[in-house]
């Protein structure tokens, strides 16, 4: 009697499994497919430098997943781990053997984006903008001076994403020494669209010993713009990040910089150069206002050429970050005063399409800025036709 009711018990068993397997597929086209797991590629491009008495570590998280074509949504990384250790491991051992350093969430991050990157990323079509777009971060952690002199150190990194913790990051390696004293004379002065920073050479480190070189300086920018809110009429205003404005160092203590065509205070700092990842912290900051009521700078130059069906017209390029166009005068012989004939003209050259066999043409050019400030005329060239 016992093997009848467990050969019943199985046969209603097996005969409800193969009901409740077709029931769940029913209406399904092939196999049942799970969620792939949404697993988090290491961050990469891990580097480190030195900025006073702070180390700092950065990195980009990757643009995709694990499986290659999901993309990384950066509001679910909760947690970012900095792992550290004064000696080299070996063997894939390093999360084990090194030291927790930091525990850090997306907030305590700082986004760095290169300026001269961004300006060219600018230029691409949105698609292609995308492509090239980097998740880069960074963070400062700060050491004792005792710390820094003359001793390594080594880092890693890794995240969590969603409830997957990426794998550990390659390990990054530097050298840091006692850091330079920041500059404290840092002077601004304004002349027309120029801004000029001047400073002293810091002639110590900061435990008091002799700096004997210096590989070059640092010029930092930040323009505080003012946003009128558009439900108010108070303004409310917008803090940019410091961006460095030298692609190379600079090797004397002034520095130059122009009026981009956007009004707002103009703050800067500088820091002094030990080697490529070593720099001091930053010196005082100084700032001016700045209003753009000044033309951009005249073109210079313009030469002419006569071709078969018209006048070609070439100048050197105004350097002016705010410049708009370019504006074409022209007079004939029997003319006083010169017509603008262009007034779209956006290249460093143009071509006078309406002339006239036998008839001499005088031109010049003038540049002209975003807020509409118009230069003065560049040099007056003439050619008959």
């Amino acid at each position: 009697m016992t093997k009848k009711v467990d050969f019943a018990l199985i046969l209603t068993v097996m005969v409800f499994g193969c009901v409740l397997i077709f029931s769940v597929n029913c209406g399904k086209k092939g196999p049942l497919k799970m969620e792939p797991e949404m697993v988090p590629k290491a961050a990469v491009n891990l580097k480190t430098s030195q900025v006073g008495e702070n180390i700092r570590v950065q990195w980009d998280f990757p643009k995709i997943l694990e499986d290659r074509k999901t993309e990384l949504e950066m509001e679910k990384i909760t947690k970012i781990e900095v792992y550290y250790s004064k000696k080299e491991i070996l063997g894939g051992k390093f999360r084990k053997k090194s030291t927790l350093l930091r525990k850090l969430k997306m907030e305590d991050l700082t986004r760095y984006e290169d300026p001269w990157v961004a300006k060219a990323l600018e230029k691409l079509p949105s698609q292609e903008r995308k492509k090239r777009e980097r998740f880069t971060y960074f963070v400062d952690i700060p050491f004792k001076t005792k710390d820094l002199t003359a001793k390594s150190h080594f880092f890693a990194i890794r995240y969590l994403y969603g409830k997957k913790k990426s794998p550990m990051s390659k390990v990054a390696y530097m050298v840091t020494n006692t850091p330079v004293t920041p500059i404290d004379d840092l002077k601004v002065t304004r002349e027309k669209k120029e801004i000029k920073l001047q400073w002293s050479k810091p002639q110590r480190d900061v435990s008091g010993m002799a700096v004997t070189n210096i590989a070059g300086y640092q010029v930092y920018r930040k323009i505080k713009t003012q946003k009128t809110k558009t439900d108010e009429a108070a303004v409310e205003p917008s803090n940019e990040a410091f961006e460095k404005l030298n692609r190379i160092n600079i090797l004397t203590e002034y520095f130059e910089d122009r009026d981009t065509g956007i009004d707002g205070e103009y703050q800067y700092y500088v820091s002094t150069v030990v080697s490529n990842d070593i720099e001091s912290a930053p010196s005082n900051v100084v700032s001016a206002n700045v209003t753009d009521l000044y033309p951009p700078d005249t073109p210079v130059n313009l030469v002419s050429f006569r071709a078969s069906d018209h006048m070609f017209l070439t100048w050197k390029a105004v350097p002016d970050e705010d410049l708009s166009h370019y504006c074409i005068y022209r007079k004939t012989a029997d003319e006083n005063e010169f017509t603008r004939i262009a007034d779209d003209v956006t290249a460093n050259r143009y071509k006078d399409k309406k002339v006239q066999k036998g008839t001499q043409y005088f031109y010049s050019v003038t540049a002209v800025d975003e807020r509409g400030n118009e230069s003065e005329y560049s040099n007056v060239v003439n050619e008959t036709f």
